[in-house]
């Protein structure tokens, strides 16, 4: 009955009690790793660096970045998100700096400098997600597309300077960032101002936009003022941004 080696009575530790350990292990490691829910750049998105206009994928730690206003800073850190289902925003050229029309995530945060962002909050600058200023300048939705993200991180909190003129963020945000992002209610009245002054300037060249009679409230729905507590968009979004 007794086998014939020398392990026949070697002590051994149970299976199960080994499966256990591992399940705890991995849930901790899962946890550590939780996944950004906003913010980063597409793999594509162009940097601004000494150099001229870069990848976000070709920068490594310890190449410089152009930031809003620290100038160049040193990236310390990137790091990358598998790819995964995100809505999308299609930005016209010119809308928000950019030189060329492009796709980013609809959860991207990006800031508006000057002009509006003065009149109405008395700030340089303000950052809003990307979704938030659909229908200012031209933004539209766009299809959902399958895609990674690049988080690059500087050892402080910076907006970089993009796709020729475009200002982002590419790190993750947090509720303890300098550049607070601005409520879906406050990022609207941005979209309903640059609305109305549109209307103001077409009024002053003459030009009928509405010969009917119905404005773009009456078409669309979209009342300009006052701004709404919620937009269906943030409900439609919300399904596929995680």
């Amino acid at each position: 009955m007794l086998l014939d080696h020398t392990t026949a009575f070697t002590d051994y530790q149970p299976v199960d009690l080994l499966l256990d350990l591992r399940s705890d292990s991995a849930q901790t490691s899962t946890a550590s790793r939780a996944r950004p829910q906003q913010g980063g750049v597409l793999p594509g998105t162009l940097i601004e660096t000494p150099q001229g206009f870069k990848q976000a994928r070709a920068l490594r730690p310890g190449d410089q970045v152009q930031t809003f206003d620290g100038g160049l800073r040193e990236v310390f850190n990137i790091r990358h998100c598998v790819p995964r289902l995100t809505a999308m925003v299609h930005v016209p050229a010119g809308a928000l700096g950019n030189d060329a029309a492009l796709d980013l995530p609809s959860d991207a945060v990006v800031a508006l400098e000057g002009g509006i962002a003065l009149d109405l909050f008395d700030l340089p600058v303000v950052s809003v997600k990307l979704v938030a200023l659909v229908g200012y300048h031209g933004i539209t939705t766009a299809l959902p597309q399958r895609l990674a993200r690049i988080y690059i991180e500087c050892e402080e909190e910076e907006l970089l300077w993009a796709e020729g003129g475009l200002l982002l963020k590419a790190s993750e945000t947090g509720a303890d960032d300098f550049y607070d992002v601005l409520s879906l209610t406050d990022t609207r009245q941005i979209v309903a101002a640059a609305r109305q002054d549109q209307i103001e300037k077409d009024a002053d060249l003459g030009t009928d936009l509405a010969p009917t009679g119905e404005g773009d409230e009456d078409i669309f729905d979209f009342s300009l003022c006052p701004a709404p507590k919620f937009d269906p968009l943030d409900l439609l979004f919300g399904r596929y941004a995680a």
